[in-house]
Formats: C-alpha cells, structure tokens, sequence
C-alpha cells in the first residue's frame, strides 16, 4: 500500500485522523519535511513520532563495513 501526503501541519493532520476515524495518521510534518505519524494515546490524549531521515543519522546506527556479528 503507497500513502501519498501532501505536507501539513501538526493540527491538521490531527484534524485528519479525527475526520477518518482512525487511531494513528501518517504525515509529511510542513515544518520538518520528515515522515511523522500522530497518534491517539489513552484520556483523549495524543502522542507524535518524528521520523529522521538524515542520512549521516542513519548510517551511525547501522553495522560497519565487514562487520560480521549478529544471527
């Protein structure tokens, strides 16, 4: 399944999820350009997770070269 999104704000997307009925929304933050997803979090509370796509980000969590340890 391919989720195209159009950047927006953390409100609307908040306004979206509501609006679909869903507990979760995928997002493109206007602000930051990065992937985020809002989320609904128990009381009527609500939760965001930022997704970082810098590359020298994710390079330093991935193994070394060569590196042969793990399964």
């Amino acid at each position: 399944k391919t989720h195209v999104a159009s950047p927006m704000t953390l409100d609307q997307a908040l306004y979206e999820m509501e609006r679909v009925g869903h507990d979760s929304y995928l997002f493109v933050d206007s602000e930051t350009k990065e992937p985020s997803v809002v989320y609904r979090r128990h009381a009527y509370d609500y939760g965001v997770i930022h997704l970082s796509t810098d590359p020298m980000v994710a390079r330093a969590h991935s193994p070394a070269a060569g590196d042969t340890t793990g399964g």
